[in-house]
């Protein structure tokens, strides 16, 4: 029931929006948009008292506040997972586009592309709500439905930085067919609240594919990396965070025509201080509440050998599976199956987010901030857990770009911890050497 004195506003007051953008996607009053908030590098929903009507819509298919996993898991899949880590699932792959160029060209191999210009060219689906980084400010994302194949190749490789995906849902809502939704767990978190609230929406989906996230971060991070580089945000005329390859790099091509390339494994780490607020409450790596999951298939065999990307997958339906088939059979991709126990070992984040998240938000309770509400079971922190928690929380004060003084501090004081750890290995090698 919905309840006619809540809006989107409560979340946002109490700093638990995910950015996900649903409640512009569904509100039928106009009566919200999304902003950027500058001071948190993040976008918000702003809403417009005049039109808003108290239905309580927005706040009803809002994931920021709260998400009944078993529930929701009981309503689409039939039963309550209790694989903790992976969710409800029927079975794992490893795979990557057909097409050598597609997987070069996109991150993770290309498989999800894939998937999609598949299931558009065969008539699966009449579009793809996708995001792409807009050609007018080429830093801000972009989410709309692909209904070409063009378009959805417009739209490949990762962004990491907010993107409000959901609020294409109006698209959605304003078109005939059936759609394939691509998003963040947190999104489709919200289209599954949404679908409940208006049945009619749950018959335009067909497929929602999740991309494994452990945080997201905001457009600071990403600024600050290009400031680092010595070029001007300003001046960028095109941004991809991933492509060429695998694990891929930043290409970053300024208004001059100049590019320059940033590879994945020296820019990611720095955006890790730039983490976004609300992702260190998120229960949820791997899309538990989507039909596909798909993301880097950091396989110890693979990283050793592929060069031009993988991408592992998690089927949860039956329809889900009938288009990995569908697809493999006509050379669009290619799957081999993988083990559970193997999928759990190069995505250990999923299990470290269900242990780690009691501790997270009972030190955020004692900051006197909100938590969001999950109906699952989360395995139960350790000390290490509360520990680490800690210097998490320190280091994204100290680091997160508004303590210049302590931030060189802080870098300053790990390399001298890097570099005393070198020293030790040095001064044992001979000790060792001699024996």
């Amino acid at each position: 029931m919905k309840d006619r004195h809540q809006t989107i506003q409560r979340v946002v007051d109490r700093k638990l929006c995910t950015g996900c953008g649903a409640c512009v996607g569904v509100c039928p009053h106009n009566a919200l948009e999304m902003t950027l908030d500058e001071a948190r590098g993040c976008f918000l929903p702003q809403l417009f008292e005049g039109h808003c009507r108290r239905c309580g819509l927005c706040y009803e298919v809002c994931p920021g506040h709260s998400v009944d996993f078993e529930g929701l898991s009981e309503a689409l899949f039939g039963d309550i997972p209790q694989d903790l880590a992976l969710g409800r699932y029927l079975a794992c792959y490893v795979g990557h586009a057909g097409n050598g160029s597609i997987r070069y060209h996109c991150a993770s191999g290309g498989l999800v592309t894939s998937l999609l210009v598949f299931a558009l060219e065969h008539g699966l689906i009449d579009g793809a709500l996708v995001t792409r980084m807009r050609s007018d400010k080429p830093l801000v994302p972009e989410p709309f439905i692909a209904r070409t194949r063009k378009e959805i190749l417009s739209a490949a490789g990762s962004k990491y930085c907010p993107a409000a995906s959901d609020t294409a849902l109006k698209q959605i809502f304003e078109s005939h067919g059936r759609f394939a939704v691509v998003g963040l767990p947190c999104h489709i978190h919200g289209i599954r609240k949404a679908e409940q609230q208006i049945p009619e929406l749950e018959g335009r989906i067909r497929y929602h594919i999740s991309i494994a996230c452990s945080f997201n971060y905001s457009f600071h991070g990403t600024r600050r990396l290009i400031e680092c580089l010595g070029l001007a945000p300003s001046e960028v005329r095109q941004l991809q965070y991933r492509g060429r390859g695998w694990p891929g790099s930043m290409l970053i091509r300024m208004e001059d025509g100049t590019e320059t390339v940033v590879p994945l494994t020296k820019y990611y780490k720095q955006l890790g201080p730039y983490s976004l607020w609300r992702c260190l409450l998120c229960s949820d790596m791997l899309g538990e509440l989507s039909d596909l999951s798909c993301g880097d298939a950091w396989l110890p065999e693979l990283v050793r050998t592929d060069a031009a990307g993988s991408s592992f997958v998690i089927s949860r339906t039956p329809e889900a599976e009938e288009l990995l088939e569908s697809a493999a059979a006509a050379e669009a991709v290619e799957l081999s199956e993988l083990e559970v126990e193997e999928l759990l070992a190069c995505q250990g984040h999923a299990l470290f987010k269900k242990r780690k998240l009691k501790a997270r938000m009972r030190l955020t309770r004692l900051c006197g901030r909100s938590v969001p509400k999950y109906r699952q079971k989360l395995l139960q922190p350790t000390l290490r857990d509360y520990i680490n928690t800690m210097k998490l929380y320190t280091a994204r004060y100290v680091l997160g770009g508004k303590h210049r003084i302590l931030g060189r501090l802080f870098h300053m004081a790990r390399r001298l911890k890097r570099a005393g750890r070198r020293r030790r290995v040095r001064s044992e090698v001979p000790s060792i050497t001699s024996k």
